[in-house]
């Protein structure tokens, strides 16, 4: 009993050890990725939950909350570190590290510690040309392959004798129902693969020679897909309830819909190129440039490699796509299966993939993949291994094979984690707000909150649009400013309690981006003052510009 707890508490230590090393190399490379305001709202989101409001009363989120998922962690964060950039950074890191560990525990159950090494390769070090903004950065439904992944690990503890227990359907009643209202994307991942997974089961149980499953463990199918369906329900009751109680106002979802027959090609070959990036097999500048290649060889010769974890990922989804028919199969391997073809069925037929900056809403791909992989691909391997020859079998070609590459992939890592860290984009523009004590201002999105954040909250910047004026509006309004309710709260536009007295302009390359001085003149009239802060624009007025805008009151309950 104690030599298997003093084995436990070794085993634990080292995980530990891995994971803390991982996370710092994830956050160095993290840094060298570029701050934004969709990362900079979070973090002011995630303030607000740890200072006293926990339902973000007043607040216009994206289509997407992340309100159960990411944003507890980003709160927490924010209330060790404060608000700060590296807060996108931090928690980037800890959920990837979070990602790749249970994705190699999801591998580890269905075939031991050689599957557990085949996940944590495909993953280990993501592209530095891509996968460093979609896995390393702001939310944007990558995390949400967590809750997926726990409900694989969930899935495991479903058969045996504890099959016909109520605790596991209700746990995963409760992850799907919490993954759901943080992110409609676990529905597409999680919980309509779960019911097609069950009902699939219980239908082959059905079927003549179906008996050779246990009644135990289809009483289990039976209650595991009644947790997905009522699931469901409680997201739903749940958005209500937040709703009823003054919370967040989640904007709605626009432009997603079922694809016409003729976009379907150019939808597949989209996906296909998504699937290069987020397996970081995508090569710096345009493929097959000689130029490219003797500019940017280790980059290109990083991407050749993790060429492998896609074709290994690949062969895991078809080794892994007969186990939907199979009787004995696995619940999890099954989950993951469907759960892939789904997210691939949704890329293929419908709008989400726009253009390949839209890879991530297929992020979780990667992760899955992974999974998958190293569940299936050992036992398959392991008989490929039987027919060997002797001399072969004693060398031990795969494990050594595996061991490179997972070699390979921590100094990958390294390589990617000494890149300088980027330069803060708003910077010089927050410092100058605030050795001028300046306030309270107005800008574009993309300034908006990344300057407030910049600044560490000394400055409030919120962001609005600008827009031509109605016709009848008096003559000497020639434009007009809005609230913009995407990830901001109605607080920052009340004049009774705040005076924004600035307009932050952009006048350099990035203008198309912001506010241009031209518009900003024609909604709030010539400024009192102008400062050039690099390519940003200061413009100071002497009047409380909250006063000229519409827009900026809350929908409240009900």
């Amino acid at each position: 009993m104690r030599a298997r707890a003093a084995w436990l508490l070794a085993w634990l230590l080292v995980l530990l050890l891995i994971s803390a090393g991982l996370f710092a190399l994830y956050l160095c490379q993290s840094r060298a990725a570029p701050f934004n305001s969709d990362g900079a709202a979070n973090v002011l989101q995630g303030r607000a939950m740890a200072t006293g409001n926990p339902l973000l009363r007043g607040w216009w989120t994206s289509d997407v909350s992340f309100y159960t998922t990411e944003l507890p962690e980003y709160a927490l964060v924010t209330a060790v570190r404060g608000l700060s950039p590296d807060v996108v950074h931090l928690c980037g890191a800890f959920t990837y590290t979070l990602t790749v560990l249970l994705a190699a525990l999801a591998a580890r159950a269905g075939a031991g510690w050689s599957g557990a090494g085949i996940a944590a390769a495909i993953m280990l070090a993501p592209s530095i040309l891509g996968g460093t903004e979609v896995f390393l950065e702001y939310p944007d439904h990558a995390g949400t392959a967590v809750p997926v992944l726990l409900l694989v690990l969930l899935l495991g503890r479903a058969g045996g004798e504890g099959a016909g227990r109520l605790a596991l359907p209700a746990a995963a009643c409760a992850l799907l129902a919490l993954a759901q209202v943080g992110d409609d994307l676990s529905l597409v991942a999680a919980t309509v693969p779960l019911a097609a997974v069950c009902a699939l089961r219980l239908l082959t149980a059905r079927r003549p020679g179906g008996g050779g499953r246990r009644p135990a463990a289809t009483l289990a199918d039976g209650r595991l897909l009644a947790a997905a369906v009522i699931s469901v329900g409680l997201a739903k009751l749940a958005d209500l309830v937040i709703r009823a109680q003054g919370g967040f106002d989640l904007r709605p979802l626009g432009g997603v819909a079922l694809a016409p027959l003729r976009q379907v090609p150019a939808n597949a070959r989209l996906l296909w190129q998504s699937l290069i990036l987020l397996f970081g097999a995508n090569n710096p500048g345009p493929p097959h440039q000689p130029q490219t290649i003797r500019a940017h060889v280790l980059l290109v010769g990083m991407a050749d490699s993790h060429v492998i974890g896609l074709l290994l990922a690949g062969a895991g989804l078809a080794a892994g796509g007969a186990s939907l028919l199979s009787r004995q199969a696995d619940r999890g391997t099954q989950l993951l299966v469907a759960a892939i073809s789904v997210v691939l069925a949704a890329g293929v037929f419908t709008t989400v993939l726009r253009s390949l900056s839209n890879a991530h809403e297929v992020a979780v791909l990667l992760p899955l993949g992974a999974a998958l992989a190293g569940r299936v691909l050992p036992g398959a391997g392991a008989a490929c291994y039987s027919r060997a020859p002797a001399r072969a079998r004693r060398v031990g070609i795969a494990p050594l094979a595996l061991g490179a590459w997972l070699t390979v992939s921590v100094a990958e890592l390294c390589y990617a984690a000494a890149w300088p860290a980027t330069t803060l984009p708003e910077q010089a523009v927050a410092a100058w707000l605030v050795s001028h004590h300046e306030r309270t201002g107005l800008a574009g999105y993309w300034q908006a909150s990344a300057t407030t954040v910049t600044s560490g909250g000394r400055v409030l910047v919120a962001p609005v649009t600008l827009s031509a004026a109605p016709a009848a509006a008096p003559a000497r309004v020639s434009g007009e400013a809005a609230a913009d309710r995407w990830e901001s709260s109605a607080a920052w536009y009340q004049p009774a309690e705040r005076d924004a007295t600035f307009v932050i302009a952009v006048t350099g390359p990035g203008a198309a981006g912001g506010l241009s001085p031209a518009a900003v003149r024609a909604s709030f009239g010539a400024p009192a003052a102008e400062h050039e802060v690099g390519q940003d624009l200061v413009m100071l007025y002497r009047y409380n510009l909250l006063t000229r805008l519409r827009g900026a009151a809350f929908p409240g309950p009900g």
